[in-house]
């Protein structure tokens, strides 16, 4: 599987612009935000894992006590970076979600990986990533992504079309695009319940419209 880093800071920016989302993807990202923003207010500190441009290190650093953000892409911390460059309550670190554990040297209170940041992720990393995310989160971490069904699929492809990009292959609930310069995959929640409970999380859900649904790991 290709890294994504090429499309994410190319016309992988895309996604960033509300102008393409369908109807189903902006009341998930809608639902999303207002998820997070209730839940995380008055957290002590916040790790974003896949924080992209910064859109949740901003939208909840006027809540939570620190938030620190981890993404792959140069240009999105560089954007990420420069949005938050008058907060002091915020850190932008270079970095891929596999190495966690060498990227931070604390531990945080709630972790987040929001908007599909684990669907765009190979999957051989999830187990690495899971194991990190262990030791680096005291009490509950958030993952958001796609819900899997016919419906959502319908949906997923309506928004890459809006876009424009080019959709390669369609594999059970994965979407190849760009000649695989993005892979973007969605997972049933028994494969997530897996993972959570391996590494030390009992598992709730909650759902964000008919297109997302957040998974919340707490420790057992």
């Amino acid at each position: 599987m290709k890294d994504s880093q090429e499309f994410y800071e190319g016309i992988g920016l895309k996604f960033l612009d509300p102008q393409y989302q369908t109807a189903g993807i902006r009341e998930y990202m809608e639902l999303e935000e207002e998820f997070i923003l209730k839940t995380f207010k008055d957290v002590a500190t916040v790790l974003d894992v896949g924080c992209g441009e910064g859109r949740y290190l901003r939208k909840l650093v006027p809540t939570v006590g620190k938030i620190t953000g981890i993404d792959f892409s140069e240009q999105l911390v560089t954007l990420a970076k420069q949005s938050t460059s008058t907060l002091n309550n915020v850190t932008v670190i270079l970095g891929s979600a596999e190495h966690l554990t060498t990227l931070v040297q604390e531990t945080f209170t709630y972790g987040l990986l929001a908007w599909n940041t684990i669907g765009n992720i190979p999957q051989e990393l999830h187990r690495t990533i899971f194991d990190n995310l262990a030791q680096v989160i005291e009490n509950k971490v958030f993952i958001s992504t796609f819900q899997c069904s016919a419906a959502v699929m319908e949906e997923r492809l309506r928004y890459y079309a809006k876009t424009g990009f080019k959709v390669d292959s369609i594999d059970g609930n994965q979407v190849i695009l760009e000649g695989g310069l993005h892979h973007a995959n969605a997972y049933p929640l028994s494969y997530f319940q897996e993972l959570l409970e391996s590494t030390g999380f009992s598992m709730k859900t909650h759902d964000l419209g008919f297109v997302g649904v957040m998974i919340e790991g707490g420790r057992c």
